[in-house]
């Protein structure tokens, strides 16, 4: 693969073209370093089976561990997930922002993006730039972190291209990420509620919305 098209891309008022551009290489299964406001991640089309091997390929990552998508509204994330009554009031009251929910996913997504499980784990980042990724590309993107496997979880552009290098094929830089730290995970299949990562949402702002479910759960 000959070196990523590297495109600066302001993270305020994210200029179209290079947006458009990004999206047309997810549209061909290419893949996108694209920055969030927790940290950068490695974009495809999370609906194309070819596009989601290329990112387990690409991040040397076990074929048992899930990976989570990004989503531009509550509406799309209805398409892919069975959004409870729950999770629409964190939908509505905490995203976008660094959270990722875990719902039963509906049939039709490649089974190597659940981990061979039912579950999909879906964000909404609080990032313009990502959003209108999204957005543009009218399909959720794959939102895992854009590093190799258990390496480090990049908050700048150059630190994914140091792990990733040439097998990426386009990167939105848009400068250091805001918050530089993994978003929480947030599984509602369960009950109550179990936080599988803590992150910059935190409990106390997750109980402020499931106030009458009771205490979530840590591990």
């Amino acid at each position: 693969m000959d070196k990523p098209v590297w495109v600066k891309v302001n993270p305020n008022f994210p200029e179209p073209e290079k947006i458009r551009l990004a999206t047309n290489t997810l549209m061909e299964d290419g893949l996108v370093v694209y920055p969030t406001e927790t940290v950068y991640g490695l974009g495809a089309n999370a609906i194309s089976e070819r596009a989601v091997k290329k990112v387990f390929e690409v991040k040397r990552r076990d074929p048992g561990e899930p990976v989570s998508v990004a989503v531009s509204s509550l509406e799309m994330a209805k398409k892919i997930a069975n959004v409870t009554k729950d999770a629409e009031k964190i939908f509505r009251w905490l995203l976008p922002g660094p959270l990722t929910l875990v719902l039963q996913a509906k049939l039709g997504l490649p089974k190597l993006l659940m981990g061979g499980r039912e579950k999909i784990g879906i964000r909404m980042p609080n990032s313009k730039v990502a959003l209108e990724l999204v957005r543009m590309a009218g399909v959720p993107l794959t939102s895992t972190s854009a590093n190799l496997s258990g390496g480090l979880e990049p908050s700048t552009a150059e630190e994914a291209v140091r792990q990733l290098g040439k097998r990426v094929d386009l990167i939105l830089d848009a400068g250091r990420c805001p918050i530089s730290l993994p978003s929480t995970v947030l599984d509602l299949t369960e009950d109550p509620p179990l936080i599988l990562r803590k992150g910059p949402v935190s409990y106390k702002e997750v109980m402020a919305v499931l106030r009458a479910k009771g205490k979530t759960r840590t591990v």
